[in-house]
């Protein structure tokens, strides 16, 4: 190859590629220094609730990449909100009236996930599905029987029975998700600088957020049972 030919093909390589890497790099520092403000409040939330500070680490990188102002949408309407990504449902429950608020979201997540281990014991791969599924889902998908919510969609129609992780795509990639990260962190010795996963698995370095803050975005779901998707990963959040 000649020398002119090569010095093309370096340019042309370089400015296709090096780009995307400062892209990607700027992405995990952003969520990493998002992280790094919330870390303390994570760890003294969960102390209070007697939660593991790990797993509620996991779902508020798995709900918003530590974003406190993160609005979720389904069906083109907005589905849930803030660090932890609660529906109005779920917020209603635990008395959580700014979703906004980090201090309140996690307050209100923690005691969510205590109830989960109440219900779940220490299966992080159910509590993980319930916090996206909803636990009547999860419930429904271990023991074999139908759910009808109070919207009246049907759960289970067919009385399946997976163990209790629902056959959502969604669901299974965000349990999938959470237990490698759940599991570098617990391992980890400095574990917010540890978390990295073969990219044929998972690299969660490579995406800064499974949600969209900002205009909505029509999605239409693929099957009755299963949760909204649209083109992009908008929302994967199923109450």
């Amino acid at each position: 190859m000649r020398p002119a030919v090569l010095l093309i093909l370096i340019v042309l390589l370089s400015a296709e590629v090096f780009p995307q890497v400062q892209k990607r790099s700027r992405a995990t520092n952003t969520w990493r220094t998002r992280a790094k403000v919330y870390e303390p409040l994570i760890a003294s939330t969960a102390e209070r609730y007697n939660v593991d500070p790990n797993l509620l680490w996991t779902i508020a990188y798995l709900e918003s990449r530590f974003r406190h102002n993160a609005v979720s949408y389904k069906n083109g309407k907005p589905c849930a909100y803030g660090l932890m990504q609660f529906t109005g449902a779920t917020a209603l429950r635990y008395g959580l009236t700014n979703p906004h608020d980090p201090r309140e979201s996690l307050d209100a997540a923690a005691r969510y996930v205590r109830d989960l281990q109440t219900r779940f014991g220490p299966r992080v791969d159910l509590i993980l599905a319930a916090y996206n599924a909803g636990e009547g889902t999860v419930e429904a998908f271990r023991d074999g029987r139908t759910l009808v919510l109070p919207n009246n969609k049907i759960i289970n129609p067919r009385g399946q029975r997976t163990g209790g992780i629902p056959p959502y795509t969604e669901t299974r990639q965000y349990v999938a998700r959470g237990e490698i990260i759940y599991q570098e962190l617990t391992r980890s010795v400095n574990p917010r600088a540890a978390i990295t996963v073969d990219n044929n698995t998972l690299n969660i370095d490579r995406q800064d957020s499974f949600y969209f803050s900002g205009d909505p975005i029509s999605s239409t779901p693929e099957h009755t049972t299963k949760p909204a998707r649209s083109n992009r990963k908008n929302s994967i959040y199923v109450n």
